[in-house]
């Protein structure tokens, strides 16, 4: 039995994406640096957690999350399944003026928009995709390549945007820097990490290194830091019975107080109510999905609804 994933590319238009089906699970705290993620709430009931907001999806809700942006996603019920792609930042390049890129909201449809035209766009495109790419016919590049292409087409013309400056040739050193100095803190950060510290590793100086996180990540580099800490955290939370001071000195918070706060402040619940929640068909340890099949009956049905597009929406 195959499961639900497929990985397409096609360097000379720049367009890379992959896509999976997967039970939604306990919160994985991540993100992605160079890729949209576009997910669309198959069945069951889902809460993300993103830019220290929180988002309930409920079934046929869309989600477009940026590059860049640390989220964090819960199924609220048994059996809650979602379609996600990842889109390379690359393959808005040919929309965009020369040294720009796009910067897209978050867009989470809800009950008075699921059906708007919009969406409904984004469904149908993201089914053919999805069904191209699993039944691997002859024509299924073909058919995956256009629809990609309608998707991304879709989201430019229909959901606003902000144009802002894309990474280019002459950055290459910035991020080859950039990416020495990640290196380090994933290495190192349950110890105490500053600015000077870094500085002096990597013989830039403070207020380079600042500008090149909030320049090429997004993020200052503290916030970058507490990412990293909380990452895992979360996962010594799901699959370890340590004590959350324990967790908390372990992952280079300086004490449970600081720990409680930036979680609450994430994710919206302290860490023990976090754990109270987890059931343990619910866990997933870190890096890890539960993937459906490609033949699964929940997937089936929906890409079959994707693809039936409404003719006459009138909703905004």
């Amino acid at each position: 039995m195959n499961e639900a994933y497929f990985q397409l590319q096609w360097p000379s238009e720049g367009l890379a994406l992959s896509g999976f089906a997967h039970q939604v699970m306990n919160y994985r705290y991540h993100w992605h640096q160079n890729e949209y993620e576009l997910s669309i709430l198959l069945g069951g009931s889902q809460e993300f957690c993103l830019d220290r907001q929180s988002y309930f999806l409920e079934e046929d809700d869309v989600i477009l999350i940026g590059p860049g942006t640390g989220h964090a996603s819960f199924g609220r019920q048994a059996d809650t399944c979602a379609l996600v792609f990842h889109i390379s930042q690359e393959a808005f390049k040919p929309f965009a003026r020369k040294g720009c890129a796009f910067q897209f909201p978050h867009s989470p449809s809800g009950a008075e928009t699921r059906e708007a035209p919009r969406y409904c766009r984004i469904r149908f495109y993201a089914a053919q995709i999805c069904e191209a790419a699993l039944s691997h016919g002859p024509f299924s590049d073909l058919t995956a390549r256009a629809s990609a292409q309608l998707l991304l087409a879709t989201m430019c013309t229909m959901f606003d945007h902000q144009t802002v400056r894309a990474v280019t040739e002459q950055d290459k050193e910035p991020m080859e820097a950039m990416r020495g100095l990640i290196t380090y803190m994933e290495q190192h950060y349950r110890e105490k990490i500053t600015l000077d510290e870094l500085a002096a590793y990597s013989g830039y100086n403070r207020t380079y290194i600042s500008t090149l996180f909030k320049n090429t990540i997004g993020v200052n580099f503290y916030e970058y830091l507490t990412r990293l800490r909380l990452q895992q955290a979360i996962q010594d939370l799901t699959v370890t019975s340590k004590n959350l001071t324990d967790i908390a000195l372990d992952n280079g918070f300086p004490d449970l107080k600081s720990f409680n706060a930036r979680f609450k402040e994430v994710l919206h619940r302290s860490p023990s109510q976090y754990r109270s929640i987890l059931s343990p068909d619910q866990i997933v340890t870190s890096g890890k999905r539960r993937l459906i099949s490609e033949d699964h009956p929940l997937l089936t049905r929906k890409l079959a609804e994707y693809l039936r597009l409404p003719s006459t929406k009138t909703s905004p």
